[in-house]
Parts: C-alpha cells; structure tokens; sequence
C-alpha cells in the first residue's frame, strides 16, 4: 500500500499539463458512466414543476408504463399470493413401513434364538448391551404369559411403533423447518391430480419428529423410560418427509403469477397533448412522459449509445470546467500541485458514485438526500479555503442532480446545505468544532425541502421522510469528514488549519527536543512566532502558517546547537577559531539539516518552506566583512560563498517569518532599548530586505509592510517593556549592526534613490 501511495505521490509531484488533463479526462468518464442511460429528456421534469415549455404532444402512439415502484410492488404483491406447493409421496410411507415390519420380524428371530448365533449388526436399528436386555425381558414376559396378553410386551411395543409410524405418515412429514415461516402460512398440498389448500401448521416437521414421538410412547409405556427410549430409537429410524417441497415448481407459479401483473395502465394516441405550457406536473403525466421517454428508447429513434455517451461526457465536462478555470486562474498553487487536483478528483468521483447508488436502490425513502455534498464542502474549505469549496459544492451539486435524472431538488438543497457547511469551518481552530456544521446543515436542508414541499403541496408524511433522511445527512457528513481529513492528510501530504493547530503545540516532540537541546534557539523560535502571527493576521494572511513556520524555521540547529551565538552560554565562540568559510558552512548548514529533520518528521511542505526561505539569499554579513579583512592574504573573497542557497520567501507568511526572524534577533542586541530605537531598528531592517531583493517574490505591498512594521513594534515593545527607557528627548538612536547570524548585508549600503526605486516597484505589485 505504501508502495501505491509514494508511486500516486511521485507522479503527481510532475506539474505537466498532460497529467492534467490525464485527470481531467478520467473524472469526466467515470462521472459520465453514472449518468442514466438512454435518453435523457422530458423525464427531466419531476413531479411538482411547472413545464416551462411549449405544448407536448405525442410523436406517436405508446403504452403508459406503470411507476416502476409501483409495478415492482404489484409483482411482490401477486407473487406472496402464490401458495408454495408440496408433493406428498405416498411410496415413502409404504416402503418404510414394510421395512419396520421386516424389521420386527428379523428382531424377534434374533431375540428367540437359545444361541448367541447370527450377527445382529445387520439388523437397520443398533442396540447396546443394556437394551437387549430389555428386550429379552420384554420377548420372555410375552413367552411365559402364554395367551395372557401382559402389560409391557415384546409385541405390544412392535404394535405401538406401528401405530405411531404410521399416524405421523397420515399427519403428513414435511421436509422444511416450519419455524422459517409464517404461523398462519398456507400451502398447497398436491397428491397425484388433487390439490388441498392447508395450513402448514398441520403437518410435522423432521425437526419435531423426536419431541412428538416421545411424547406419544410416554403415554403408552408410562415411566419404563427404558422402553421408551427403544421405541423412540425405533420409531425414529423409520420415519422421513413424505410430503417434499416443489421448489422448482413453486417458483414457476411466482413468475406466472408475477407475469399476469400488467404493465401499462392504458395508452396515448399519436398527436395527444401530454402536457400544456406553465401547466404543474402530476403523477400521471410524469408517467406519460417517463413512457414516452422509454417508447423512444424501445424504438430506437436513431439513438446511437456513442453518441449519447459523447453528450454525458460534454456535460460533465462542462460542469467540470468551471472548477477548472477558477482553479487555473485563482488558485495556482492548487493547479501546479498535481496531488490536490487528485484528491479533489476523487472526492468528486465518490460523491457521484454515492449519487448513482441511491438511483439503483428502489427503496422508498427518498435516498437523494444520503449523498453527502456537505461533507465535500467542509473538506474543501479546511484544505482550501471558502471560495474553492463553495465552487466544488456547485459543481458536484450539478453533477449529482445530473446523475439523478437532472433532480432539481437535490442541486438546491446540496447547495444551500453546502454552503451552510462551508460557513461553519470556514475558520476552523479545533477538530470538535466540526461538530456544529450538524445544526447548519440540517438547517439548510430544512429550509429548501420544506421550502419545495410548500409549493409542490407535498403531504406531510413525504416532507417528514426527507427531513428524516436530510438530518441523518447532517450527522453522516460532519463524521465522514473528521475521518476523510486525517487519510487525506496523510496521503496527500496537504496541511489544514487544524494540522497546522496540531503543530503549534510546544509539546511537539521536535520542538521539545529544540527546548532541551538549544533552548537559545527555541526562546527565539517562539519569539519569531509570535511576531509573525501578529504581523499575518494584521494584514489578512495566515497567522497560523506563519506562527508554525516561526516555531520550526531553526530546528536544523538541533545538529548542532553550540555553533550559534544564542546556545552560547557560558562557553568560548568556536567561530573565534574558524576560518570565515568554514564558520558560514557552519552557519547555512542548519537550512539542509532542518529540511532534512522535517521531511523525517512528515511536517507538511507549507512549513518545510519556511526553512530555507527565512534567510533567503541574504548575505552573511558578519563573517564576510571578516573575510574582506583577511583578503592581502587569503586572496579573493566571492561573495556567494557567503550566502544562503535560499530560495527567496515566495508567499507573505514567509516573508514575514524572514522579517520577524532579523527583527527579533537585532533587537535583543540594542542596549538600553527604547520605542524610538526599536521603530528605527525595525524600519532599517525592512528597507534592507527590501534593498536586498530578497521580497521580490512574496507579493508583499509596502501597504502592507508598513502593518506589519507597526505589529512588529507593538509586540517587542511589550516583550522589552522592562527594559525600555522614554527619555523626555532623544535623537533617534543609530542602529546598530545587525548579528551575523542573521545575514544582514552591512558592507554595501545602497543609496537612496536606489531605495526610492525599490519602494516603487512594490507598490505597483
């Protein structure tokens, strides 16, 4: 399974159009496969709807089909009055009694004999020592009496069986357990040419032959239970079912009788009008239409299954394609991720298929209401976000009401229940806040079915079972999904709002590993992450992602904590004895082990990203301006070699985590801390990265830069409220040098009108 899953991964990790459309064009025939087959027209139109086009009349001549609920209930009707026919055999009941009689007289031949000759083993009955015995005694007491009949007899037994034997064959033994049927259950008992209609209860079955026949000799014998035992033994091994159900034959009389069952209930004649424009479709005429609708099949009228095909798949295809342009040209990050557009593929095909079982079921609950829609919406907006959901719930609305013969109350209920779904997760914080989409989903569905049963004038036992079935919906979908989230996200590799909550928790092995190990590192990391939530959810991104990817930006330094300044606590800086190079591989080399640490630890990519793009490109300021100074006698000094291998920070929140991360770390380094110096701290801060480049491909807008700024310094003056000092009058202070670790470029600083360009070309992102 394993192997499956990291096949489906690698190959959806290729982000060419020809998968795309690979899977564009699998969904769109296995959706189109479920649509109903045949001809797809006037049946459109369901009970209750007014016919919005012009009049109907028949193109020809054809019966009126009956309800196919109806007719199936007619066939069940006819085929439970049809009585199950038994055969009695009166051949079984004279050979068995012929044989016992033999039997008895093979028996007393044995018993008379003086000599232990002869081997009674051939005798159909097998006796133990004990009840020879007593039929010994029984044969003497009969010898010694003479022509006194006594009162327990050899004889009177071989009578006594015979007795019984024979009234339980006139009772009649049938050869099925009556427990399986009815009480009052009648049959038909057949001998030779005459027929008997009986009650089954008037017969033994073979699995009461033992009771009743011990019952009986009790009678007889009293308490010689000994003698009853032998003649029960007796009895039992001479009794069979002499009258035997006629399967085959009964079945032949249920489809005869279900044929008889007539099919139409009258006729249309050629140019009859059906049905007049604005007039409300009723029962009858939605059975006019429905058997015009199977006439043309059955006629043919040039349907070719290809053709008709080919107009489902455009239509699915049609539906489709609203979903894919939105994606296309709004969601790029969902059209370039091949994994997502074949999870919400298969979320799709499903749901159809839900849809398509529950026009196979004949059932007379109204099923259409069990297809789970909400349960995609809800999927949808966590893993998305509202306005994907909201188009995947209009586009498998369309797809399922397709699929149920173009059912235009489920499409709306779906996505009115849809749409209610959606709003409740929209900003999901914890898994049991699933929970209250029940209530706004059956709310939604409420509104519309009732809202249909007023204008259709539904009767309240109709609206009642929809509003029944419509409720289990709304406890089903909210299940499904809290199960379907965890598969899809392990699966899939797609991290949701509540992932992401799973992640923040500080007692995330990792970053409890981070807190033993580099506890420098992980004050900062929680220091980054407040800054960062702040700073998205100032300017309407995810503050979530952005707190997570704070808390796991550095955890690669958990290979090797001592090398960076804040896990150097009492001890001598090994940078002091390094060579510039070697300190800045050092330094980079905590972007490779993070990554390496995360992929091991299955963090979602969204937060995997925040480690190489918190540093981006940036230089290594520190150890390079060192290099220059060794330059008369190391020789060139390339740049490159001392700067991160990036990649640059591609969404805001990563943006935010690289501003966050410099301003966090510079501040601690300002002595004697206050407002204005932390403000100036900050702004010099920003223009760097924005000087540098490095925010080139975030799409932050210097509008929102100047929000974030203003978060930024709201939050460490709160955190350096102890420190800080409001002199009366203070010249802005100059900024000190940022720390080398975090990559600030010190030697180069450009000019302002260089600045001035930068600050425009962003603003016209």
């Amino acid at each position: 399974m394993q192997q499956i899953l990291n096949l489906i991964r690698s190959w959806s990790a290729k982000d060419d159009l020809t998968a795309k459309w690979t899977i564009l064009a699998v969904v769109v025939v296995l959706i189109a496969l479920m649509f109903p087959q045949g001809l797809a027209v006037e049946s459109d139109y369901p009970v209750g709807m007014i016919w919005t086009e012009n009049d109907l009349y028949a193109p020809f001549a054809f019966p009126i089909y009956k309800d196919a609920r109806e007719y199936t209930r007619e066939r069940e009707l006819a085929a439970g009055k049809v009585y199950k026919v038994f055969e009695e055999n009166p051949t079984v009941s004279r050979d068995y009694l012929d044989s016992l009689q033999l039997f008895f007289v093979s028996l007393q031949s044995f018993l008379d004999r003086t000599s232990a000759s002869g081997d009674p083993s051939v005798l159909p009955v097998q006796f133990m020592e004990s009840e020879w015995n007593i039929l010994r005694g029984l044969r003497s007491a009969e010898v010694r009496s003479g022509r006194t009949i006594p009162k327990y007899s050899f004889d009177k037994l071989r009578r006594d069986v015979l007795l019984v034997v024979n009234g339980l064959y006139l009772e009649g033994i049938v050869d099925v357990r009556k427990s399986q049927y009815r009480e009052d259950e009648l049959i038909a008992k057949r001998k030779k040419t005459s027929e008997q209609i009986v009650p089954l209860n008037r017969f033994v079955d073979r699995y009461e032959l033992g009771k009743s026949v011990q019952q009986t000799f009790i009678a007889g014998f009293k308490q010689d239970n000994d003698t009853v035992s032998i003649a029960v033994k007796i009895a039992l091994t001479f009794l069979m079912p002499n009258v035997i159900f006629q399967r085959e034959q009964t079945e032949r009389e249920v489809r005869f009788a279900e044929d008889l069952v007539p099919r139409t209930i009258g006729a249309v004649s050629e140019g009859e009008r059906i049905i007049a424009k604005k007039e409300r479709v009723t029962d009858d005429i939605k059975l006019k239409l429905d058997s015009m609708r199977k006439a043309k099949e059955e006629r043919g009228a040039g349907i070719n299954v290809y053709v008709t095909f080919l107009g489902k798949a455009m239509r699915v295809f049609a539906i489709m394609w609203m979903l894919v342009m939105y994606i296309y040209l709004f969601r790029k990050r969902i059209y370039s991720d091949n994994a997502k557009l074949i999870m919400i593929s298969s979320l799709f095909v499903v749901v159809s298929f839900i849809a398509y079982l529950t026009v196979q079921n004949t059932s007379e609950l109204p099923l259409r209401y069990l297809i789970v829609i909400p349960a995609i919406s809800m999927i949808c907006a966590i893993i998305f976000d509202s306005r994907v959901a909201f188009y995947s719930t209009v586009v498998i609305s369309l797809i399922a009401a397709g699929i149920r013969g173009n059912d235009y109350a489920i499409a709306l209920s779906s996505l009115v229940a849809g749409a209610f779904a959606i709003y409740t997760v929209r900003d999901i914080k914890k898994r049991t806040q699933i929970f209250r989409s029940i209530i706004y989903v059956f709310l939604g569905y409420t509104i519309t079915i009732v809202a249909l049963g007023l204008e259709r004038y539904e009767s309240f036992e109709v609206v009642g079972n929809e509003l029944l079935v419509a409720g289990f919906n709304a406890i089903l979908s909210p299940i499904i999904t809290y199960g379907l989230l965890i598969f899809l996200e392990r699966t899939f590799l797609v991290s949701t709002e509540l992932t992401l909550m799973d992640l923040s928790d500080l007692n995330h092995p990792l970053l409890k590993e981070l807190s033993h190990k580099a506890p420098g590192s992980f004050h900062h990391s929680v220091s980054v992450a407040t800054l960062a939530e702040s700073a998205a959810q100032a300017i309407g991104a995810n503050g979530t992602l952005a707190r997570v990817g704070g808390l796991y930006h550095d955890i690669g330094k958990l290979a090797n904590p001592e090398s960076f300044v804040e896990n150097q606590l009492g001890t001598e800086n090994r940078h002091r004895t390094m060579s510039p190079r070697k300190s800045v591989r050092v330094i980079a080399a905590h972007i490779e082990d993070g990554m390496t640490l995360a992929r091991k630890n299955k963090l979602p990519q969204s937060v995997i990203d925040f480690i190489p793009m918190h540093h981006g490109t940036m230089l290594v300021g520190f150890f390079y301006e060192k290099a220059l100074r060794q330059k008369k006698s190391r020789g060139e000094v390339n740049e490159n070699d001392f700067r991160y291998p990036g990649p640059k920070p591609s969404t805001k929140e990563t943006a935010i985590v690289m501003l966050a991360d410099g301003v966090e770390a510079s501040t601690r380094a300002i002595t004697d801390p206050t407002v204005e110096k932390i403000a100036a701290n900050i702004d010099s801060l920003v223009k760097l990265r924005l000087l540098e480049g490095e925010l080139d491909e975030s799409k932050l807008t210097m509008k929102e830069l100047k929000k974030v700024q203003e978060s930024f310094l709201k939050i460490l003056v709160g955190i350096h409220h102890s420190r800080l000092r409001y002199p009366e009058q203070e010249a802005p202070a100059v900024v000190p040098a940022v720390p080398a670790e975090s990559g600030s470029r010190t030697a180069k600083l450009p000019t302002e009108k260089r600045l001035q360009r930068t600050i425009d070309s962003i603003d016209r992102k």
